[in-house]
């Protein structure tokens, strides 16, 4: 049973497709930590029974134990081992030595899981967040933060130009970009197609996404006010002054083919992101001013969504002021 003689603070259990997002669990977790992560830990293992040597960290050797879930976990020769030795810990400790995160929704969940708080969505929390919770239940389990020392230091800032070098490669490939804009339209219009199913709202929506074009467009409105985000991408094969631009019309400005307008749309507001990796290495976007914290497509899009039913409440309110041209 683990204690206060612990060998480790933390043991991160995952399946390698979320070796990114553990690795990123592990630099900042480790800032203070004693944490147990495979590929930091191969040195230590080799030469040793491998099953016993990794099932003992989560059976007996870390307070807590922290599983990125997905329904293969368990079910691979790694994760079943040390699916075996969590349990183990869980009757243990009644529990408290588990924090489970599910990496993507999911009803197939482990049958001796309880329906308990040990349970937490991973898309419910961005990075820092989830950093900051899984240290305070390190804490409730007797875990104390360190102060860094200068190996561990040295190994922060190494592994903090590893990211700044892989993520200047990342945003170098003006593809994975495009494909990442056709992932946000996609979701912006699965968001509205979810809202228009309750039956109260008829969104409607317009994109216009062809490669190497200088705009993209994904545009949604209802009633008399739009929003639009546009990709705006002016050298091909390159994203020098490339950004994606969010608009507020004062109008309509998805008409039906013949028509015009009467009177010219109006920008009510408009902000601009660029292209962003994050610690996991995932793509997504960051505004070009202010915020400077990272953003998924998938929180973008559900975000943009929102401030158009911001937009056309505040409309429907007559809050929205016109001027006749």
């Amino acid at each position: 049973m683990p204690s206060e003689f612990s060998r480790y603070d933390v043991a991160i259990s995952f399946l390698y497709q979320d070796l990114n997002l553990a690795k990123a669990l592990y630099d900042q977790l480790s800032k203070g930590l004693e944490i147990f992560f495979f590929p930091r830990n191969q040195e230590e293992l080799a030469g040793t029974d491998g099953l016993e040597s990794m099932r003992e960290p989560f059976r007996s050797e870390s307070r807590l134990n922290l599983v990125l879930y997905r329904p293969r976990w368990g079910k691979t020769p790694w994760t079943a081992v040390e699916e075996v030795a969590i349990k183990d810990s869980c009757l243990d400790t009644g529990f408290r030595s588990l924090f489970f995160f599910t990496i993507e929704p999911t009803a197939d969940l482990p049958k001796w899981l309880p329906e308990t708080n040990v349970r937490f969505n991973y898309a419910d929390f961005s990075l820092e967040q989830a950093v900051g919770a899984i240290k305070a239940r390190a804490q409730e389990r007797g875990s104390h933060i360190q102060p860094l020392t200068p190996i561990r230091k040295a190994e922060i800032l190494r592994a903090e130009e590893d990211y700044r070098r892989e993520k200047a490669f990342l945003l170098s490939s003006e593809m994975a970009i495009f494909k990442e804009v056709e992932a946000l339209f996609a979701a912006v219009v699965k968001q509205c197609d979810g809202v228009n199913a309750g039956g109260h709202f008829e969104i409607e929506h317009r994109v216009k996404i062809q490669h190497r074009d200088i705009e993209q467009f994904c545009t949604i409105g209802q009633d008399q006010v739009s929003m639009s985000l546009i990709w705006y991408q002016p050298y091909a094969e390159s994203l020098h002054k490339a950004a994606l631009i969010i608009r507020e019309f004062d109008r309509l400005i998805i008409l039906p083919p013949g028509n015009f307008f009467y009177f010219q749309p109006k920008i009510i507001k408009e902000r601009q992101y660029v292209p962003d990796v994050s610690l996991t290495r995932e793509y997504g976007w960051r505004l070009n001013r202010g915020d400077q914290s990272f953003i998924s497509s998938r929180d973008l899009a559900t975000q943009f969504v929102m401030d158009f039913l911001d937009l056309l409440e505040r409309d429907r309110a007559g809050k929205i002021i016109r001027r006749e041209q």
